[in-house]
Formats: structure tokens, C-alpha cells, sequence
């Protein structure tokens, strides 16, 4: 007995898009979805904001010159990324975040400095140390 699948060819998925392409559609799609979405896009800028807020109080503790702060927020907000978009946890999100401090440190910036922003902001641990019960879903 052969088992059908459910595939769709590429013309099937054409006329798909193409209807969604429909003006009326988007409307309808945009005020139906337009609380959700702007509650989304509110709840990603208070994230930021406090995470920037808290590499700030880091790198002032660091004395680190204002002209990086740029730089080290931007390194946090790719950590950031990399954690909740990439829903990355335990060892993986460890591996990623050594990748990125490598990746800055390259670019000029301080790895103590880095490593200090990775715990005191994320509370990742470095790589080699026991995990124990690491939770980033969400920055405090």
C-alpha cells in the first residue's frame, strides 16, 4: 500500500504566495495579528534596554572608555541573540558564547572585560566550568 504525502509542487506553492500578495489579505493579517505583534516588539525593546542597562553598570565598574561601549553593548546583544532567538541552553549556548567572545576579543575589545559582561549579565559560565543549572531563556 503506498502512503501519500502531502507535498505541494512549486506551482501549488506559487499560488499560494501569490494570494497572500493580496493587499486585502495583508490588511486583514496585520489587524488581526497588530496586538500580539506590537506586544512582541514591546516586550524585545524592555529586554534590550535592560540589557543594555545592565553591560553599562559593568563596564562603568570597569572604567571601560565610553567610546567602547558601543562595542561591548553590541557583544551583548549578540550573546543575547544567539540565547533567546537561537533558543541555545546548556553547553551549546557555552560554545556559542565562547565563539563570540573570541570574536570580539579579535576585534580589539578586553576578553576580562567580556567574560565579566558574560557573567554578571548573563550568568553563563565560562567553557570547562560546571554547568549546574543553567536557565537562559530569559535575562533577569
Amino acid at each position: 500500500m503506498a502512503v501519500e504525502t502531502m507535498q505541494s509542487g512549486p506551482n501549488e506553492r506559487t499560488a499560494n504566495y501569490t494570494d497572500k500578495l493580496v493587499p486585502a489579505y495583508i490588511k486583514d493579517y496585520l489587524v488581526a495579528n497588530k496586538d500580539g505583534m506590537s506586544f512582541r516588539v514591546g516586550v524585545a525593546i524592555d529586554k534590550r534596554a535592560q540589557i543594555e542597562t545592565r553591560t553599562k553598570a559593568v563596564l562603568g565598574g570597569e572604567n571601560v572608555n565610553s567610546i567602547l561601549y558601543a562595542a561591548y553593548i553590541a557583544f551583548s546583544l549578540e550573546v543575547w541573540k544567539a540565547i533567546v532567538v537561537g533558543h541555545l541552553s546548556g553547553t551549546a549556548a557555552v560554545n556559542e558564547v565562547a565563539l563570540l567572545v573570541y570574536k570580539s576579543k579579535t576585534r580589539g575589545l578586553t576578553e576580562a572585560i567580556l567574560d565579566k559582561v558574560r557573567d554578571e549579565v548573563f550568568a553563563i559560565p565560562a567553557p570547562g566550568a560546571p554547568l549546574g543549572t543553567l536557565s537562559l531563556t530569559e535575562p533577569d
